[in-house]
Protein backbone atom coordinates (compact mmCIF):
# COMPACT_ATOMS: atom_id res chain seq x y z
CA UNK A 1 0.00 0.00 0.00
CA UNK A 2 2.85 2.35 0.78
CA UNK A 3 4.40 2.36 -2.74
CA UNK A 4 1.06 3.24 -4.29
CA UNK A 5 0.56 6.15 -1.88
CA UNK A 6 4.09 7.39 -2.48
CA UNK A 7 3.65 7.11 -6.25
CA UNK A 8 0.39 9.04 -6.04
CA UNK A 9 2.02 11.78 -3.95
CA UNK A 10 5.07 12.07 -6.19
CA UNK A 11 3.27 11.96 -9.55
CA UNK A 12 0.21 14.05 -8.78
CA UNK A 13 0.05 17.16 -11.02
CA UNK A 14 0.58 20.64 -9.69
CA UNK A 15 -2.42 22.75 -8.83
CA UNK A 16 -1.03 25.47 -11.08
CA UNK A 17 -0.95 23.08 -14.06
CA UNK A 18 -3.30 24.56 -16.71
CA UNK A 19 -3.73 21.29 -18.62
CA UNK A 20 -7.18 19.73 -18.68
CA UNK A 21 -6.17 16.43 -17.10
CA UNK A 22 -4.51 18.24 -14.20
CA UNK A 23 -7.68 20.29 -13.61
CA UNK A 24 -9.78 17.14 -13.83
CA UNK A 25 -7.60 15.39 -11.22
CA UNK A 26 -8.35 17.94 -8.50
CA UNK A 27 -12.02 18.35 -9.35
CA UNK A 28 -12.42 14.57 -9.32
CA UNK A 29 -10.72 14.40 -5.91
CA UNK A 30 -13.10 17.07 -4.61
CA UNK A 31 -16.17 15.19 -5.85
CA UNK A 32 -14.92 11.90 -4.39
CA UNK A 33 -14.29 13.57 -1.03
CA UNK A 34 -17.80 15.05 -0.91
CA UNK A 35 -19.35 11.69 -1.84
CA UNK A 36 -17.38 9.99 0.95
CA UNK A 37 -18.61 12.55 3.50
CA UNK A 38 -22.20 12.07 2.36
CA UNK A 39 -21.93 8.32 2.77
CA UNK A 40 -20.60 8.68 6.31
CA UNK A 41 -23.16 11.31 7.34
CA UNK A 42 -26.36 10.56 9.26
CA UNK A 43 -29.02 12.61 7.51
CA UNK A 44 -31.46 12.51 10.42
CA UNK A 45 -28.96 13.93 12.90
CA UNK A 46 -27.36 16.59 10.72
CA UNK A 47 -29.79 17.68 8.02
CA UNK A 48 -28.25 21.12 7.54
CA UNK A 49 -24.78 19.73 6.84
CA UNK A 50 -26.32 17.22 4.46
CA UNK A 51 -27.87 20.01 2.37
CA UNK A 52 -24.56 21.89 2.30
CA UNK A 53 -22.69 18.79 1.13
CA UNK A 54 -25.36 18.08 -1.46
CA UNK A 55 -24.93 21.58 -2.90
CA UNK A 56 -21.15 21.12 -2.98
CA UNK A 57 -21.59 17.80 -4.78
CA UNK A 58 -23.83 19.38 -7.39
CA UNK A 59 -21.37 22.22 -8.03
CA UNK A 60 -18.42 19.82 -8.16
CA UNK A 61 -20.15 17.51 -10.61
CA UNK A 62 -21.09 20.45 -12.82
CA UNK A 63 -17.45 21.61 -12.99
CA UNK A 64 -16.21 18.06 -13.55
CA UNK A 65 -18.61 17.49 -16.44
CA UNK A 66 -17.59 20.86 -17.94
CA UNK A 67 -13.95 19.71 -17.92
CA UNK A 68 -15.01 16.40 -19.48
CA UNK A 69 -16.78 18.31 -22.26
CA UNK A 70 -13.60 20.26 -22.97
CA UNK A 71 -11.56 17.04 -23.05
CA UNK A 72 -14.05 15.49 -25.48
CA UNK A 73 -13.83 18.50 -27.79
CA UNK A 74 -10.05 18.49 -27.57
CA UNK A 75 -9.48 14.78 -28.21
CA UNK A 76 -12.37 13.25 -30.15
CA UNK A 77 -14.30 16.22 -31.53
CA UNK A 78 -14.53 14.70 -35.03
CA UNK A 79 -15.64 11.28 -33.74
CA UNK A 80 -18.32 12.39 -31.31
CA UNK A 81 -21.92 11.37 -31.81
CA UNK A 82 -23.99 14.02 -33.53
CA UNK A 83 -26.64 15.85 -31.48
CA UNK A 84 -28.97 16.64 -34.37
CA UNK A 85 -31.90 15.55 -32.26
CA UNK A 86 -31.56 18.77 -30.24
CA UNK A 87 -33.72 20.44 -32.87
CA UNK A 88 -36.64 18.36 -31.58
CA UNK A 89 -36.29 19.71 -28.04
CA UNK A 90 -37.60 23.07 -26.81
CA UNK A 91 -34.88 25.68 -26.96
CA UNK A 92 -35.02 26.45 -23.23
CA UNK A 93 -34.34 22.80 -22.34
CA UNK A 94 -31.04 22.67 -24.25
CA UNK A 95 -28.50 24.44 -22.04
CA UNK A 96 -25.07 23.98 -20.55
CA UNK A 97 -26.40 22.37 -17.36
CA UNK A 98 -28.27 19.62 -19.23
CA UNK A 99 -25.48 17.05 -18.75
CA UNK A 100 -25.52 17.60 -14.99
CA UNK A 101 -29.28 17.14 -14.92
CA UNK A 102 -29.02 13.96 -17.01
CA UNK A 103 -26.37 12.49 -14.70
CA UNK A 104 -28.54 13.19 -11.65
CA UNK A 105 -31.54 11.62 -13.39
CA UNK A 106 -29.47 8.53 -14.29
CA UNK A 107 -28.33 8.13 -10.68
CA UNK A 108 -31.95 8.36 -9.50
CA UNK A 109 -33.02 5.70 -11.98
CA UNK A 110 -30.18 3.41 -10.88
CA UNK A 111 -31.32 3.85 -7.29
CA UNK A 112 -34.91 2.96 -8.22
CA UNK A 113 -36.34 6.49 -7.83
CA UNK A 114 -38.63 7.79 -10.59
CA UNK A 115 -39.20 11.53 -10.29
CA UNK A 116 -39.86 13.00 -13.75
CA UNK A 117 -40.87 9.84 -15.62
CA UNK A 118 -43.48 7.17 -15.17
CA UNK A 119 -42.41 4.02 -13.34
CA UNK A 120 -42.98 1.81 -16.39
CA UNK A 121 -40.82 4.09 -18.55
CA UNK A 122 -38.19 4.32 -15.81
CA UNK A 123 -37.89 0.54 -15.58
CA UNK A 124 -37.19 0.33 -19.31
CA UNK A 125 -34.66 3.15 -19.12
CA UNK A 126 -32.87 1.88 -16.03
CA UNK A 127 -30.39 -0.50 -17.80
CA UNK A 128 -29.18 2.35 -20.01
CA UNK A 129 -28.80 4.57 -16.94
CA UNK A 130 -26.69 1.88 -15.27
CA UNK A 131 -24.42 1.66 -18.32
CA UNK A 132 -24.03 5.44 -18.35
CA UNK A 133 -23.08 5.64 -14.66
CA UNK A 134 -20.64 2.74 -15.02
CA UNK A 135 -19.11 4.32 -18.11
CA UNK A 136 -18.61 7.62 -16.26
CA UNK A 137 -16.93 5.82 -13.34
CA UNK A 138 -14.65 3.99 -15.77
CA UNK A 139 -13.78 7.21 -17.57
CA UNK A 140 -12.97 8.97 -14.30
CA UNK A 141 -10.64 6.14 -13.32
CA UNK A 142 -8.86 6.18 -16.70
CA UNK A 143 -8.40 9.95 -16.66
CA UNK A 144 -7.21 9.84 -13.07
CA UNK A 145 -4.52 7.28 -13.89
CA UNK A 146 -3.46 9.21 -16.96
CA UNK A 147 -3.16 12.46 -15.01
CA UNK A 148 -0.75 10.68 -12.64
CA UNK A 149 1.33 9.36 -15.53
CA UNK A 150 1.38 12.31 -17.94
CA UNK A 151 -1.33 15.01 -18.02
CA UNK A 152 -0.20 16.17 -21.44
CA UNK A 153 -1.17 13.16 -23.57
CA UNK A 154 -4.29 11.10 -24.28
CA UNK A 155 -3.50 7.51 -25.27
CA UNK A 156 -5.78 5.18 -27.20
CA UNK A 157 -7.36 3.75 -24.04
CA UNK A 158 -8.43 7.25 -23.04
CA UNK A 159 -9.96 7.84 -26.48
CA UNK A 160 -12.00 4.63 -26.25
CA UNK A 161 -13.31 5.50 -22.79
CA UNK A 162 -14.25 9.01 -23.96
CA UNK A 163 -16.13 7.75 -27.02
CA UNK A 164 -18.01 5.09 -25.04
CA UNK A 165 -19.13 7.66 -22.49
CA UNK A 166 -20.13 10.14 -25.23
CA UNK A 167 -22.26 7.55 -27.07
CA UNK A 168 -24.06 6.41 -23.92
CA UNK A 169 -24.64 10.00 -22.82
CA UNK A 170 -26.18 10.89 -26.19
CA UNK A 171 -28.40 7.79 -26.20
CA UNK A 172 -29.62 8.40 -22.65
CA UNK A 173 -30.20 12.10 -23.38
CA UNK A 174 -32.40 11.33 -26.39
CA UNK A 175 -34.48 8.67 -24.66
CA UNK A 176 -34.85 10.49 -21.34
CA UNK A 177 -35.68 13.92 -22.79
CA UNK A 178 -38.24 12.29 -25.09
CA UNK A 179 -40.10 11.22 -21.93
CA UNK A 180 -39.74 14.52 -20.07
CA UNK A 181 -40.39 17.27 -22.63
CA UNK A 182 -42.65 17.63 -25.63
CA UNK A 183 -40.79 16.52 -28.74
CA UNK A 184 -41.45 18.32 -32.00
CA UNK A 185 -42.82 16.21 -34.81
CA UNK A 186 -41.09 16.10 -38.23
CA UNK A 187 -43.92 18.21 -39.65
CA UNK A 188 -43.37 20.91 -37.02
CA UNK A 189 -39.62 20.91 -37.67
CA UNK A 190 -40.25 21.19 -41.42
CA UNK A 191 -42.63 24.12 -40.94
CA UNK A 192 -40.10 25.86 -38.70
CA UNK A 193 -37.44 25.37 -41.37
CA UNK A 194 -39.81 26.92 -43.90
CA UNK A 195 -40.07 29.99 -41.68
CA UNK A 196 -36.26 30.12 -41.48
CA UNK A 197 -36.08 30.03 -45.29
CA UNK A 198 -38.67 32.84 -45.50
CA UNK A 199 -36.62 34.92 -43.06
CA UNK A 200 -33.45 34.33 -45.11
CA UNK A 201 -35.20 35.41 -48.32
CA UNK A 202 -36.56 38.43 -46.46
CA UNK A 203 -33.09 39.48 -45.32
CA UNK A 204 -31.74 39.03 -48.85
CA UNK A 205 -34.52 41.22 -50.26
CA UNK A 206 -33.99 43.82 -47.51
CA UNK A 207 -30.29 43.98 -48.37
CA UNK A 208 -31.08 44.53 -52.05
CA UNK A 209 -33.59 47.29 -51.32
CA UNK A 210 -31.32 49.01 -48.82
CA UNK A 211 -33.42 48.46 -45.70
CA UNK A 212 -30.56 46.62 -43.96
CA UNK A 213 -26.80 46.53 -44.36
CA UNK A 214 -24.42 43.60 -44.32
CA UNK A 215 -22.60 45.12 -41.35
CA UNK A 216 -25.80 44.95 -39.32
CA UNK A 217 -26.15 41.25 -40.15
CA UNK A 218 -22.52 40.47 -39.36
CA UNK A 219 -22.69 42.34 -36.04
CA UNK A 220 -26.08 40.80 -35.13
CA UNK A 221 -27.59 44.17 -34.28
CA UNK A 222 -30.38 43.88 -31.65
CA UNK A 223 -32.90 45.83 -33.76
CA UNK A 224 -32.81 43.04 -36.33
CA UNK A 225 -34.71 40.86 -33.87
CA UNK A 226 -37.63 43.25 -34.41
CA UNK A 227 -37.28 44.36 -38.03
CA UNK A 228 -36.72 40.93 -39.65
CA UNK A 229 -40.00 39.35 -38.41
CA UNK A 230 -41.89 42.48 -39.49
CA UNK A 231 -40.45 42.42 -42.99
CA UNK A 232 -41.00 38.66 -43.17
CA UNK A 233 -44.74 39.16 -42.74
CA UNK A 234 -44.83 41.39 -45.83
CA UNK A 235 -42.59 39.04 -47.81
CA UNK A 236 -44.65 36.02 -46.81
CA UNK A 237 -47.92 37.63 -47.87
CA UNK A 238 -46.80 39.36 -51.08
CA UNK A 239 -43.54 37.92 -52.42
CA UNK A 240 -43.66 34.27 -51.31
CA UNK A 241 -47.38 33.46 -50.89
CA UNK A 242 -46.87 29.69 -51.18
CA UNK A 243 -44.59 29.59 -48.14
CA UNK A 244 -45.43 29.38 -44.44
CA UNK A 245 -47.82 32.36 -44.72
CA UNK A 246 -50.01 30.67 -47.31
CA UNK A 247 -53.46 31.80 -46.21
CA UNK A 248 -55.21 29.38 -48.58
CA UNK A 249 -54.56 26.63 -46.07
CA UNK A 250 -56.65 26.04 -43.01
CA UNK A 251 -55.31 27.68 -39.83
CA UNK A 252 -54.54 24.24 -38.40
CA UNK A 253 -52.30 23.45 -41.37
CA UNK A 254 -50.16 26.57 -40.99
CA UNK A 255 -47.06 26.89 -38.87
CA UNK A 256 -47.94 27.30 -35.22
CA UNK A 257 -46.13 30.63 -35.15
CA UNK A 258 -48.60 32.31 -37.51
CA UNK A 259 -51.78 30.26 -37.15
CA UNK A 260 -53.13 32.32 -34.17
CA UNK A 261 -53.06 35.43 -36.39
CA UNK A 262 -54.85 33.89 -39.38
CA UNK A 263 -57.75 36.37 -39.51
CA UNK A 264 -55.54 39.40 -38.97
CA UNK A 265 -53.10 38.26 -41.66
CA UNK A 266 -55.94 38.09 -44.19
CA UNK A 267 -56.82 41.72 -43.49
CA UNK A 268 -53.16 42.73 -43.66
CA UNK A 269 -52.81 41.03 -47.04
CA UNK A 270 -55.88 42.79 -48.37
CA UNK A 271 -54.41 46.18 -47.50
CA UNK A 272 -50.95 45.29 -48.76
CA UNK A 273 -52.36 44.46 -52.18
CA UNK A 274 -53.70 48.01 -52.70
CA UNK A 275 -50.46 49.78 -51.83
CA UNK A 276 -48.40 51.54 -54.44
CA UNK A 277 -44.68 50.85 -54.77
CA UNK A 278 -43.81 54.11 -53.00
CA UNK A 279 -46.21 53.36 -50.15
CA UNK A 280 -44.84 49.84 -49.76
CA UNK A 281 -41.31 51.21 -49.71
CA UNK A 282 -42.11 53.77 -47.02
CA UNK A 283 -43.98 51.17 -44.95
CA UNK A 284 -41.06 48.75 -45.01
CA UNK A 285 -38.63 51.54 -44.17
CA UNK A 286 -40.76 52.48 -41.19
CA UNK A 287 -40.94 48.86 -40.02
CA UNK A 288 -37.12 48.70 -40.08
CA UNK A 289 -36.82 51.81 -37.96
CA UNK A 290 -36.24 51.31 -34.24
CA UNK A 291 -37.63 54.71 -33.25
CA UNK A 292 -41.00 54.84 -31.53
CA UNK A 293 -42.40 57.60 -33.78
CA UNK A 294 -41.64 55.76 -37.02
CA UNK A 295 -45.32 55.16 -37.76
CA UNK A 296 -46.25 58.81 -37.31
CA UNK A 297 -43.84 59.87 -40.05
CA UNK A 298 -45.19 57.51 -42.68
CA UNK A 299 -46.99 60.24 -44.55
CA UNK A 300 -43.87 62.36 -44.80
CA UNK A 301 -41.81 59.37 -45.90
CA UNK A 302 -44.01 58.64 -48.92
CA UNK A 303 -42.33 60.17 -51.97
CA UNK A 304 -44.52 61.94 -54.47
CA UNK A 305 -42.84 60.12 -57.32
CA UNK A 306 -40.56 57.10 -57.33
CA UNK A 307 -36.88 57.91 -57.35
CA UNK A 308 -34.92 55.89 -59.86
CA UNK A 309 -31.84 56.05 -57.68
CA UNK A 310 -33.59 54.58 -54.64
CA UNK A 311 -33.00 50.90 -53.91
CA UNK A 312 -35.74 48.64 -55.12
CA UNK A 313 -37.24 51.05 -57.62
CA UNK A 314 -37.29 50.64 -61.38
CA UNK A 315 -38.87 52.24 -64.40
CA UNK A 316 -41.81 49.86 -64.10
CA UNK A 317 -42.68 51.02 -60.56
CA UNK A 318 -46.05 52.53 -61.41
CA UNK A 319 -49.11 52.79 -59.28
CA UNK A 320 -51.11 49.64 -58.97
CA UNK A 321 -54.38 51.47 -59.39
CA UNK A 322 -53.75 52.37 -63.04
CA UNK A 323 -52.57 48.86 -63.97
CA UNK A 324 -55.52 47.33 -62.17
CA UNK A 325 -58.02 49.62 -63.83
CA UNK A 326 -56.57 48.76 -67.24
CA UNK A 327 -56.77 45.06 -66.38
CA UNK A 328 -60.38 45.38 -65.22
CA UNK A 329 -61.33 47.18 -68.40
CA UNK A 330 -59.75 44.48 -70.58
CA UNK A 331 -61.22 41.60 -68.58
CA UNK A 332 -64.63 40.23 -69.46
CA UNK A 333 -66.69 39.70 -66.31
CA UNK A 334 -69.98 38.95 -68.08
CA UNK A 335 -69.31 35.21 -68.12
CA UNK A 336 -69.20 35.04 -64.33
CA UNK A 337 -72.30 34.26 -62.35
CA UNK A 338 -73.16 36.65 -59.53
CA UNK A 339 -71.55 35.79 -56.23
CA UNK A 340 -71.28 37.18 -52.75
CA UNK A 341 -68.62 39.84 -52.89
CA UNK A 342 -68.36 40.14 -49.13
CA UNK A 343 -67.38 36.52 -48.76
CA UNK A 344 -64.78 37.01 -51.43
CA UNK A 345 -63.31 39.87 -49.45
CA UNK A 346 -62.67 37.72 -46.40
CA UNK A 347 -61.06 34.77 -48.12
CA UNK A 348 -59.71 33.87 -51.51
CA UNK A 349 -60.23 30.75 -53.56
CA UNK A 350 -58.00 27.75 -52.87
CA UNK A 351 -56.81 27.91 -56.46
CA UNK A 352 -55.77 31.53 -56.01
CA UNK A 353 -51.99 31.16 -55.76
CA UNK A 354 -51.95 28.29 -58.23
CA UNK A 355 -53.44 30.61 -60.79
CA UNK A 356 -50.92 33.29 -59.82
CA UNK A 357 -48.07 30.91 -60.52
CA UNK A 358 -49.73 29.93 -63.81
CA UNK A 359 -49.93 33.56 -64.79
CA UNK A 360 -46.27 34.03 -63.99
CA UNK A 361 -45.26 31.06 -66.11
CA UNK A 362 -47.62 32.09 -68.93
CA UNK A 363 -47.11 35.82 -69.49
CA UNK A 364 -49.53 35.88 -72.42
CA UNK A 365 -52.56 35.78 -70.18
CA UNK A 366 -53.75 36.42 -66.68
CA UNK A 367 -55.93 33.88 -65.01
CA UNK A 368 -59.04 35.46 -63.62
CA UNK A 369 -60.06 33.98 -60.28
CA UNK A 370 -63.54 33.62 -58.89
CA UNK A 371 -64.56 32.45 -55.44
CA UNK A 372 -66.26 29.31 -56.78
CA UNK A 373 -64.22 28.29 -59.81
CA UNK A 374 -61.47 29.49 -62.12
CA UNK A 375 -61.74 30.62 -65.71
CA UNK A 376 -58.97 31.84 -67.96
CA UNK A 377 -59.25 35.19 -69.65
CA UNK A 378 -56.88 36.26 -72.41
CA UNK A 379 -55.63 39.66 -71.38
CA UNK A 380 -52.70 41.36 -73.00
CA UNK A 381 -50.04 42.41 -70.53
CA UNK A 382 -48.43 45.76 -70.76
CA UNK A 383 -44.63 46.09 -70.66
CA UNK A 384 -44.09 42.40 -71.38
CA UNK A 385 -43.76 39.90 -68.52
CA UNK A 386 -45.09 41.12 -65.21
CA UNK A 387 -43.45 40.57 -61.90
CA UNK A 388 -44.87 38.01 -59.44
CA UNK A 389 -45.94 40.75 -57.03
CA UNK A 390 -47.82 42.59 -59.79
CA UNK A 391 -49.63 39.42 -60.86
CA UNK A 392 -50.40 38.54 -57.25
CA UNK A 393 -51.83 41.94 -56.45
CA UNK A 394 -53.88 42.11 -59.65
CA UNK A 395 -55.37 38.70 -59.01
CA UNK A 396 -56.19 39.53 -55.43
CA UNK A 397 -57.79 42.83 -56.28
CA UNK A 398 -59.83 41.26 -59.09
CA UNK A 399 -61.01 38.49 -56.81
CA UNK A 400 -61.71 40.50 -53.68
CA UNK A 401 -63.19 43.75 -54.93
CA UNK A 402 -64.29 42.59 -58.42
CA UNK A 403 -65.25 45.59 -60.56
CA UNK A 404 -64.81 48.17 -57.79
CA UNK A 405 -61.86 50.52 -57.79
CA UNK A 406 -59.06 50.83 -55.27
CA UNK A 407 -60.73 53.92 -53.89
CA UNK A 408 -63.45 51.69 -52.40
CA UNK A 409 -60.83 49.97 -50.25
CA UNK A 410 -59.05 53.18 -49.35
CA UNK A 411 -62.34 54.90 -48.54
CA UNK A 412 -62.51 52.96 -45.27
CA UNK A 413 -59.76 55.20 -43.94
CA UNK A 414 -59.53 58.96 -43.53
CA UNK A 415 -56.35 59.22 -45.59
CA UNK A 416 -53.57 57.19 -47.12
CA UNK A 417 -51.31 57.94 -44.16
CA UNK A 418 -54.00 56.64 -41.80
CA UNK A 419 -54.19 53.39 -43.79
CA UNK A 420 -50.39 53.04 -43.66
CA UNK A 421 -50.45 53.71 -39.94
CA UNK A 422 -53.04 50.96 -39.43
CA UNK A 423 -50.91 48.57 -41.47
CA UNK A 424 -47.83 49.48 -39.47
CA UNK A 425 -49.60 48.84 -36.16
CA UNK A 426 -51.05 45.51 -37.28
CA UNK A 427 -47.78 44.15 -38.72
CA UNK A 428 -45.74 45.38 -35.75
CA UNK A 429 -48.30 43.90 -33.38
CA UNK A 430 -48.12 40.46 -34.97
CA UNK A 431 -44.30 40.52 -34.97
CA UNK A 432 -44.13 41.66 -31.36
CA UNK A 433 -46.59 38.97 -30.33
CA UNK A 434 -44.34 36.40 -31.99
CA UNK A 435 -41.52 37.60 -29.77
CA UNK A 436 -43.72 37.09 -26.72
CA UNK A 437 -45.46 33.79 -27.49
CA UNK A 438 -42.71 31.97 -29.40
CA UNK A 439 -39.52 33.53 -28.07
CA UNK A 440 -37.49 30.31 -28.05
CA UNK A 441 -38.55 29.20 -31.55
CA UNK A 442 -37.96 32.66 -32.97
CA UNK A 443 -34.54 32.79 -31.35
CA UNK A 444 -33.55 29.52 -33.03
CA UNK A 445 -34.86 30.73 -36.41
CA UNK A 446 -33.02 34.04 -36.22
CA UNK A 447 -29.81 32.28 -35.16
CA UNK A 448 -30.09 30.12 -38.28
CA UNK A 449 -30.68 33.21 -40.41
CA UNK A 450 -27.62 35.01 -39.06
CA UNK A 451 -25.45 31.95 -39.65
CA UNK A 452 -26.72 31.59 -43.22
CA UNK A 453 -26.61 35.25 -44.29
CA UNK A 454 -23.48 36.37 -42.45
CA UNK A 455 -20.51 37.18 -44.65
CA UNK A 456 -18.09 36.01 -41.99
CA UNK A 457 -18.42 32.37 -42.82
CA UNK A 458 -15.46 30.29 -41.78
CA UNK A 459 -13.72 28.46 -44.58
CA UNK A 460 -14.31 24.74 -44.63
CA UNK A 461 -10.80 23.43 -44.26
CA UNK A 462 -10.02 19.76 -44.13
CA UNK A 463 -9.00 18.84 -40.61
CA UNK A 464 -6.38 16.18 -40.16
CA UNK A 465 -6.68 13.57 -37.40
CA UNK A 466 -3.76 15.04 -35.48
CA UNK A 467 -4.89 18.66 -35.66
CA UNK A 468 -6.68 18.45 -32.31
CA UNK A 469 -3.32 17.68 -30.65
CA UNK A 470 -1.42 20.55 -32.27
CA UNK A 471 -0.52 23.66 -30.27
CA UNK A 472 -0.64 27.12 -31.85
CA UNK A 473 2.53 28.32 -30.08
CA UNK A 474 4.60 25.22 -30.81
CA UNK A 475 7.41 25.80 -33.32
CA UNK A 476 7.43 22.12 -34.34
CA UNK A 477 3.68 22.28 -35.12
CA UNK A 478 4.16 25.42 -37.22
CA UNK A 479 7.01 23.85 -39.15
CA UNK A 480 5.00 20.73 -39.90
CA UNK A 481 2.05 22.79 -41.17
CA UNK A 482 4.33 24.92 -43.36
CA UNK A 483 6.09 21.84 -44.74
CA UNK A 484 2.85 19.90 -45.35
CA UNK A 485 1.98 21.47 -48.77
CA UNK A 486 5.50 20.93 -50.16
CA UNK A 487 6.26 17.63 -48.44
CA UNK A 488 9.68 18.85 -47.29
CA UNK A 489 10.76 18.05 -43.75
CA UNK A 490 12.41 20.75 -41.74
CA UNK A 491 15.84 19.59 -40.62
CA UNK A 492 16.86 22.84 -38.97
CA UNK A 493 17.20 22.85 -35.17
CA UNK A 494 14.65 24.98 -33.31
CA UNK A 495 15.49 28.31 -31.69
CA UNK A 496 15.96 27.78 -27.97
CA UNK A 497 14.11 29.94 -25.50
CA UNK A 498 16.64 31.73 -23.23
CA UNK A 499 16.78 30.52 -19.63
CA UNK A 500 16.16 34.02 -18.35
CA UNK A 501 12.91 34.27 -20.38
CA UNK A 502 11.13 31.52 -18.45
CA UNK A 503 10.51 31.31 -14.72
CA UNK A 504 8.13 28.33 -14.84
CA UNK A 505 7.52 25.16 -16.82
CA UNK A 506 5.82 25.76 -20.17
CA UNK A 507 3.54 22.76 -19.70
CA UNK A 508 2.61 22.47 -16.00
CA UNK A 509 3.53 26.06 -14.97
CA UNK A 510 5.53 24.78 -11.98
CA UNK A 511 8.04 27.47 -10.88
CA UNK A 512 11.71 26.66 -11.31
CA UNK A 513 13.73 26.41 -8.10
CA UNK A 514 17.13 25.21 -7.03
CA UNK A 515 15.91 21.60 -7.19
CA UNK A 516 13.49 21.93 -10.12
CA UNK A 517 15.85 22.62 -13.01
CA UNK A 518 15.20 23.95 -16.50
CA UNK A 519 15.35 21.56 -19.47
CA UNK A 520 15.10 22.47 -23.16
CA UNK A 521 13.11 20.33 -25.56
CA UNK A 522 15.34 19.55 -28.55
CA UNK A 523 12.29 19.48 -30.85
CA UNK A 524 10.48 22.77 -30.10
CA UNK A 525 13.13 24.64 -28.07
CA UNK A 526 10.86 25.47 -25.11
CA UNK A 527 11.79 25.11 -21.45
CA UNK A 528 10.20 22.41 -19.29
CA UNK A 529 10.68 20.74 -15.93
CA UNK A 530 12.16 17.25 -15.73
CA UNK A 531 8.77 15.60 -15.43
CA UNK A 532 7.27 17.30 -18.48
CA UNK A 533 10.36 16.50 -20.58
CA UNK A 534 10.98 12.97 -19.41
CA UNK A 535 11.14 11.38 -22.89
CA UNK A 536 14.07 10.67 -25.18
CA UNK A 537 14.13 9.97 -28.88
CA UNK A 538 16.17 10.44 -32.04
CA UNK A 539 15.62 13.62 -34.06
CA UNK A 540 16.57 14.10 -37.73
CA UNK A 541 18.17 17.51 -37.17
CA UNK A 542 20.31 16.35 -34.22
CA UNK A 543 23.50 14.55 -35.25
CA UNK A 544 23.87 12.55 -32.08
CA UNK A 545 24.08 8.76 -31.70
CA UNK A 546 22.36 9.06 -28.33
CA UNK A 547 18.67 9.91 -27.88
CA UNK A 548 17.96 13.48 -26.84
CA UNK A 549 15.44 15.00 -24.47
CA UNK A 550 12.04 16.05 -25.81
CA UNK A 551 8.85 17.25 -24.15
CA UNK A 552 5.75 15.11 -23.79
CA UNK A 553 3.90 16.93 -26.57
CA UNK A 554 6.68 16.57 -29.17
CA UNK A 555 7.26 12.94 -28.22
CA UNK A 556 3.67 11.84 -28.84
CA UNK A 557 2.79 14.21 -31.69
CA UNK A 558 5.91 14.85 -33.77
CA UNK A 559 8.07 11.75 -33.21
CA UNK A 560 7.43 8.65 -35.30
CA UNK A 561 6.65 5.50 -33.29
CA UNK A 562 9.44 3.47 -34.89
CA UNK A 563 12.17 5.91 -33.76
CA UNK A 564 10.89 6.48 -30.23
CA UNK A 565 13.23 5.45 -27.50
CA UNK A 566 12.28 3.96 -24.18
CA UNK A 567 11.43 6.68 -21.66
CA UNK A 568 13.27 4.84 -18.88
CA UNK A 569 16.58 5.22 -20.75
CA UNK A 570 19.13 7.42 -19.02
CA UNK A 571 18.32 11.01 -19.91
CA UNK A 572 21.27 13.08 -21.04
CA UNK A 573 21.75 16.37 -19.27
Amino acid sequence: MLPAVVRRWLNRPKKSDPRLLAKFFYIDEEVSSVVHELQCLDVRKDTQNYLVLLSQLHNGQERMLAILEQILEHCVSSKRRQRDYHVKFPDDSVNNAMTTHLLFAAELLVGGTYVEVEESDGVLLRPLAQELVQSLDCLRRVLREQSLEDPGIYPETTHKALLQYDNLCAEFELRYMSLVVTIKTPEEIYKQQQVAVLFCETVSRALQRGYLTQEMIDDCEPELMISIPRLAIISGLLIFPDGPLNLEREPEEMCELFSPFYGLLIKIRELLCVLTESELFSLERALCSSSEDASTNLSSCVPTSPDSSSPGYSDQSTKLSSSTEQTLQNASWTNYPPSNTGACNSTVSSAYYTCAQSAINTPQCIVAVDRDYVRSQDVKLQNGTRRPTDVLRSLHVRCSIRESRLSNVRSRYRSDSDMLHRLFVCIAGVADQLQTNFASDLRVILKTVFEAVSSRQQADTQKLPGDSLRLPDCSACRKEQEAAPTGNLYLEPPEWVPDSASTQCTSCCAPFTLLRRRHHCRSCGKIFCSRCSGYTTFLPHVQNPQPVRVCSHCYHVHCSPHIRHNAETEIPT
